[in-house]
Parts: structure tokens; C-alpha cells; sequence
């Protein structure tokens, strides 16, 4: 049985040409190295393609490849995809005379998932779904003997890896492509066969990664290849209630609806008020909220309810990698152009469905001049009476309209010699209005523009730029090359002032430089710009031991944490206590004066934290002050008020020397010295 027989077996559909292609491909370069590279549409099924040779091999007993290793740029996806390729291995063994109960069992334990919770990283599996930095810390693990495993990167050389949704590395400083095209380049000269897949790989990081490469499209004389249903895409002025008619009658349909906010605290917002306003068409337990501050416990419980959700509402977490059937409706914020491909590539997956995305344009832009307000880079164009080519954009921060630090998209067109033009996120704009001394300024700074919708997390020269793509989202779906060429419009001045890392960090110096006996940065290794640190909830003084369950992790912004501290919200410092005689650590007592850092694990006071919409601080406190929900109506919430947490908070807040900042993992804190 070939691999395509095998592929009809498992799944009961014919293959696509170009999968057929990726196999012959993948085949090859498991034999002598390589690298393949698979650019296919949303619901394409690229899973298959890049999997499927292992299994073939894994069947038929003749292991080309040791295993195989899944690698997706985040956490959401690994949950998901291991479930996906677990359903595919139990229907092998069965087809080589399982039971179905042995082959669920053996599945289960052939699919290992490491993302962070595990001592080693020693992707011990035959098949290993992990996320980037699970992966690069395997790859850079100390080789000494003792409490860490000698031989994650010997594992590493044996396997196929795969590296999925690359499109989702791209960062403002372009670190984590440079650091995924050494890498690749490291294991491409170590003859590891390597898979490299996206629906949407702008050019760029396509230059960095696909040197030598065998690319796998969907060409246009493929007779059998990938198609889905009709999408439709709307741009509507306006937030979530303005489309509630649309989201009931996608329901009332009894199709799936995904609701996508940029924000942790504005998901938090939309759920509350979508369950509040549609219990005539939805039972709660259909409504599903997720995002990424939910302990791993209760994040992974709600991954495995998506299935049977019918309303889910989320932030970025299900950019990729969420195949549903039946998905009739993505109702999503504004974002940068690949994600907003990604998020409406969830609808219609199936050749025979039909549905809609709706991109809103939040607007909040009272009080705000109407000839200084500005939504992409053409109508800036428009506004100048500027006819010629923008010239040079860049994303900078300044403190020129007081002493708060704002971003800003610095824009020069032909003729600009000195200063250029500026757009800034809309709340930016209405602080630099607001009241002083009594006086309310009456309009912003001649050479400042403003975005009508908030810019956050992003940066407003990226969604400046998205704006005036927003109207091909549709034909971008079903066509990489088209796409391609958008993305390329989006982050050109990206490109052209960020391809070169601005910080050396000794993750991107290491993997350049590699010698076979350097020291690899395993206390400093960073993955990604982003750093980030792990909230545990507790009211003890100490922890016998941390359950991985009840961790929370989030990214590290220290003026954020300080606040929280503060308030009450973070109570102390995990320290681990050390026991000689058992050479490991005994408990872990909870420090009350302690100084923040990156990596650290802090105390949340569990009174934030609640199963059904996670750690938000910032919801709980807007409430406390009496604001209102999106219909405009006081939103009651299941958690206290600030004043509350601020009287159970205990112990004076100070500081002490803290120990340098390093990357590990969560049960590696536990277990070595």
C-alpha cells in the first residue's frame, strides 16, 4: 500500500495533486535530507501532506526516520493538532489489526505533546507535537549528564520536523524569522529533512527560509485540488452589537459563530455581553471563551470543548490550526493582514458551506477632529493631497506630546525632508487632548493623524497598511500568489527598516555561530522578543510542590506587573527551597518582599481567577469603577472588587536583589538545582 492508498484508507478521500507531489518530495528527503516547502490555502490540508510519508513508513514497519517532530508557533495549536494526527495513528494501527480500544489506547502514547510542562524536552515519542520554544530549548539543551537528558538534539537529528503556520513568527523586529532560518539552516546542513509549511509566506521570510527548497503549491493545472466554500466579507463601523442580527441569525441557522477580539479584556467584555443578549438561541455550555490567561488545566479542558461549542469567542490563540465544520460566521477586529486571513480562513472550510466575515472597525473617535482622523495609508495620502509614492514609514516611540511614551507610525512622502507625518492609536490621541490645568487642548499637533480604532497590540503603520487591503480579504483566501503579494504591500516598511535583528540576543549569536563545543545559552535563550513570567494561584505561605495544572503564563511587561503587585493582585514570589539531603527541592515558599523579573513565578491572589473567563485584572477593576458593558448596561461580574482584593492583600511590598533572569522550564524549576 502506497502512501496514497493508505491516505484513502485513513481519512476515505482521494488525495490532491499537490499532495501527491509533497509526498514524493517528503519521501526523498527522509532518504538523504533536505527541505520541503508546502504553501497551500486555509483548509487545504497540509496536515496530511506533511505527515502522512512518516505514517506510510510507521505502517509498512520500514522507519525511514526515527519520528517525528510537529513544531507550531504556539501552545493553542498543539492541544488540537496532536488530537488531529492521534486519530489519524489510530486508524493505522487498526488498519494492521488493532482493536479500537488498543489502537485509542496506543495512539494516546504514540502522539506526545511538549510544550513547557515537561523536565527535558527529550521528545522521547515516535511522534512529538511541540511548540517553537519547547523545540529550540531541546535543540540547546546542556549535554552533561545529570538532571538533564543528554540527548534532545541526537533526537532532534533522527527526526522528520516539521514546522507549521510559520507565518505566525513574524514580530516587529523580524527576530524570530532570523532565528527560524538559522535554525533551519543548522538542521538542513545536518541532513535533518525538514517541512516548512504556511498558508500565507510573505516574500521575506520566504528569501529566509526556502534557499534550496522543493516548493509545493497548488498549481494550475492540478485536476484534483483544494477548494472550499464561499466566503463573503463585510467591513463594518462599529463593535460586536452592531452585528448581533448577524451573529443570531447564524445561530438560528445552527451554525458555528467565532467571535475574534485583539484584546484579553475586550473578549472577556464580548462574552459576557453575547451571553447575556443571545440566551433565546444559545445554552451557556455552548458558549466557549478562550484565551491564553487560563491555567494550562482549564485552557486545555476548554480546547477540547471547542468541538461542541457553538459560540466561541476568543482572541488570537485560534488564529490557526481550528478545522471545524460548519463554521458560518468570524466576526473579528481589525488586525494585520495575515491574521485576519487566518482567522476568516476558519469559515467555510468545506467545498459545500457557506458563510461570512465581518472585519469591525470599532470607532472611538469622539472629541477628535474629522480632518485629523485617518483609517489606511491612502486616505492619509488623500488627506496630504499627496500624489506621489509614500517614500519611507517606520514605527517609533516618543515622548513629543508629553512625558507618556506613545507609538507612532512616522510616515514621509516625496518632498518630506525633515519631519514626516504621524498617525497614533486613537486612546493615544485623546490623552494628548485631555484636560490640563483646567484647559482641554483644542485640536492634536499639525503633523499628528490619528487611527479612528485602537491600534493595541498592534502597531498602527501595520493596520494603516491593512486598512487599504481589507476589500480582497476574499480573493486572498483561495490564492497564495495574490496573497503573497498583499502581505509584501503590508510589511514592506517592515522589511525594509527590521530584517536585521536590533538586538543580538545570545539565542540568535549562538545558532549563527555554532561550533560543536560552544556553550549553549540555555539560562538566556530567548525564542521570541516577547519575554514573559508564570502566576500560580495561591493564599499559602508555602507549596509543597507546583502543580503544572494551575499555572498561568503571560508575557512580561514589568510596569503592568508593578501595578498589580501594588494592588494586591500578585502577593509574593515563588522561591524554590532546596534539600541537600535529597538533592532536590523540597517546597516552594512564597516570598512577600520580592523584586520582579522575567521568568520569575508569582503568587496570584486566586480571588482574580475564575474558570470561566480566566485572569482579568483589568475587567474587574473597570467594573468595580461602574463602567458599563457593550450594550451599554452595568455588566455583573463573578469576581470582587479592587477595594476587596486590596483588603485581603497582607505584608508591606518592598524589593530585594533578585538573581538573573533565566529560561526554563516549569517542572525543570522543580527538579534541579
Amino acid at each position: 500500500m502506497d502512501t496514497g492508498e493508505l491516505f484513502g484508507e485513513l481519512t476515505g478521500f482521494v488525495p490532491y495533486d499537490y499532495q501527491v507531489r509533497a509526498w514524493e518530495a517528503i519521501e526523498g528527503i527522509m532518504k538523504s535530507g533536505g527541505k520541503v516547502v508546502i504553501e497551500v490555502p486555509t483548509a487545504g490540508g497540509k496536515t496530511e501532506a506533511a505527515v502522512m510519508p512518516f505514517l506510510t513508513g510507521v505502517y509498512h514497519n520500514s522507519w525511514p526516520v526515527a519520528r517525528l517532530v510537529y513544531v507550531l508557533p504556539t501552545r493553542s495549536l498543539v492541544e488540537k493538532q496532536a488530537e488531529r494526527i492521534r486519530k489519524l495513528a489510530s486508524k493505522l494501527l487498526q488498519l494492521r489489526g488493532k482493536s479500537e480500544g488498543e489502537a485509542k489506547e496506543l495512539a494516546e502514547k504514540m502522539v506526545v505533546v511538549e510544550y513547557g510542562l515537561e523536565r527535558t524536552h527529550a521528545f522521547l515519542g515516535w511522534i512529538i507535537v511541540t511548540t517553537w520554544d519547547s523545540f529550540l530549548y531541546g535543540l540547546a539543551a546542556h549535554r552533561t549528564v545529570g538532571n538533564r537528558f543528554t540527548f534532545p538534539a541526537g533526537a532532534i537529528a533522527q527526526s522528520l520536523v516539521v514546522f507549521d503556520e510559520v507565518q505566525m513568527y513574524q514580530d516587529s523586529s523580524m527576530y524570530m524569522p532570523r532565528l527560524l532560518s538559522l535554525v533551519i539552516g543548522i538542521l538542513e546542513k545536518a541532513n535533518v529533512p525538514v517541512v516548512v509549511m504556511s498558508a500565507t509566506i510573505p516574500s521575506k521570510l520566504r528569501e529566509m527560509i526556502t534557499e534550496n527548497a522543493k516548493m509545493i503549491t497548488v498549481e494550475k493545472g492540478d485536476k484534483n485540488r483544494p477548494s472550499r466554500g464561499n466566503v463573503g466579507v463585510r467591513i463594518v463601523d462599529g463593535d460586536v452589537k452592531d452585528v448581533l442580527e448577524d451573529i443570531r441569525r447564524a445561530l438560528k441557522e445552527g451554525k458555528k459563530v467565532l467571535v475574534v477580539r485583539n484584546t484579553v479584556a475586550r473578549a472577556v467584555e464580548t462574552y459576557r455581553f453575547l451571553k447575556g443578549v443571545l440566551k433565546d438561541v444559545v445554552n451557556s455550555p455552548e458558549i466557549l471563551l478562550l484565551h491564553s490567561r487560563f491555567t494550562t488545566k482549564d485552557r486545555k479542558e476548554k480546547e477540547n470543548a471547542i468541538e461542541s461549542a457553538k459560540l466561541i469567542v476568543s482572541t488570537q490563540v485560534v488564529e490557526a490550526g481550528l478545522d471545524l465544520p460548519n463554521v458560518g460566521l468570524v466576526v473579528t477586529d481589525i488586525a494585520p493582514l495575515d491574521a485576519l486571513i487566518q482567522r476568516i480562513g476558519r469559515c467555510a472550510r468545506r467545498p459545500s458551506e457557506r458563510g461570512q466575515g465581518i472585519v469591525l472597525l470599532p470607532t472611538e473617535n469622539e472629541g477628535i477632529e474629522s480632518k485629523k482622523i485617518v483609517k489606511g495609508l491612502s486616505e492619509l495620502k488623500s488627506r496630504l493631497n499627496v500624489s506621489g509614492e509614500i517614500t519611507f514609514a517606520t514605527v517609533t516611540t516618543t515622548k513629543d506630546y508629553g512625558n507618556r511614551a506613545i507609538t507612532v507610525a512616522e510616515i514621509y512622502t516625496e518632498g518630506d525632508t525633515k519631519k514626516g507625518k504621524r498617525v497614533c492609536d486613537v486612546r493615544d490621541a485623546k490623552k494628548i487632548l485631555e484636560k490640563k490645568g483646567g484647559k482641554r487642548k483644542a485640536k492634536l499637533p499639525k503633523e499628528l493623524y490619528a487611527l479612528p480604532y485602537s491600534a493595541v497590540p498592534y502597531d498602527p503603520l501595520v493596520l494603516l497598511t491593512t486598512y487599504d487591503e481589507l476589500g480582497k480579504i476574499g480573493e486572498y483566501l483561495t490564492d497564495t500568489e495574490k496573497a503573497r503579494e498583499a502581505l509584501d504591500r503590508v510589511y514592506r516598511f517592515h522589511y525594509d527598516n527590521n530584517i536585521i535583528p536590533r538586538e543580538f540576543a545570545s539565542a540568535y549569536v549562538y545558532f549563527r555561530e555554532l561550533k560543536l563545543f560552544s556553550a549553549p545559552p540555555e539560562y538566556e535563550l530567548r525564542s521570541r522578543p516577547e519575554l514573559y513570567v508564570m502566576l500560580y494561584p495561591t493564599t499559602a505561605d508555602e507549596v509543597e510542590r507546583l502543580e503544572t495544572g494551575k499555572v498561568i503564563r503571560i508575557s512580561y511587561n514589568k510596569k503592568k506587573l508593578g501595578e498589580w503587585k501594588g494592588k494586591g493582585i500578585i502577593t509574593g514570589k515563588l522561591q524554590p527551597q532546596w534539600d541537600e539531603k535529597k538533592k532536590g527541592i523540597s517546597k516552594w515558599k512564597v516570598q512577600k518582599t520580592f523584586k520582579l523579573s522575567a521568568y520569575g513565578i508569582y503568587a496570584l491572589n486566586p480571588d482574580y481567577y475564575s474558570p470561566e473567563t480566566g485572569f482579568t485584572p483589568e475587567i474587574s477593576e473597570d467594573r468595580s469603577e461602574g463602567s458599563n458593558s457593550l450594550d451599554g448596561r452595568k455588566a455583573s461580574t463573578q469576581t470582587a472588587t479592587s477595594s476587596e482584593f486590596q483588603k485581603k492583600a497582607s505584608g508591606k511590598r518592598g524589593r530585594r536583589k533578585g538573581g538573573k533572569a533565566r529560561q526554563a522550564t516549569l517542572v525543570d524549576l522543580g527538579v534541579v538545582k
